[in-house]
């Protein structure tokens, strides 16, 4: 049994308390939180969806608007929900910092060909800014082009999702209910 189908066992049991246990409580990190609720997380206003059981809310990733051109933050709420946020040439985008292939968190490179690497941040934290635009799987070495998505080289063939983002002040919320296009940006 793999880690997938082992989450997906446990989902199927905690059917009716999907979402307990993954507050996402704010550790003083920099991911944020929200005003009503106390976690790095809001309610989505999209949809269930079933990529490695990623739970559909809205990320807040703290000062997130405030990256330069060329520059990526990791969002971690835990180790199921976590989100990339990046701004190139033509604004604003987001990602799943989620592996497609097992489903690990994915770590940034700060360099294109993953000389150097962030280490992960801690729940409702995030790491970055990075100037690579690469991001690195830990479980199986899978690397992906951040502005795309795109699976670089294996195991992983599956781009990173990409999700709606909208800016709040200086923070980036990254709504995981909603995939977009992965040309889609938030004008800066």
């Amino acid at each position: 049994m793999n880690r997938r189908q082992l989450l997906q066992g446990f989902a199927a049991l905690c059917s009716g308390c999907a979402g307990a246990g993954r507050g996402g409580r704010d550790t003083g990190g920099t991911a944020g939180d929200t005003a009503d609720s106390g976690s790095c997380t809001s309610p989505t206003a999209g949809g269930p969806t079933d990529y490695c059981l990623i739970e559909p809310v809205v990320v807040r990733v703290r000062d997130g608007a405030t990256l330069a051109e060329g520059q990526t933050m990791l969002g971690l709420v835990d180790d199921t929900t976590a989100v990339i946020v990046g701004r190139d040439g033509s604004g604003f985008f987001a990602r799943s910092a989620i592996c497609t292939h097992a489903c690990c968190v994915v770590n940034l490179c700060d360099d294109d060909a993953c000389g150097s690497i962030l280490s992960s941040p801690g729940p409702c934290e995030s790491a970055g800014p990075a100037s690579g635009g690469t991001a690195f799987c830990p479980c199986h070495g899978s690397m992906f082009r951040i502005s795309d998505g795109a699976a670089l080289n294996g195991p992983a063939t599956t781009p990173l999702p990409a999700y709606a983002v909208t800016i709040d002040g200086s923070d980036l919320l990254v709504d995981t209910g909603l995939q977009v296009s992965p040309s889609d940006r938030v004008p800066s």
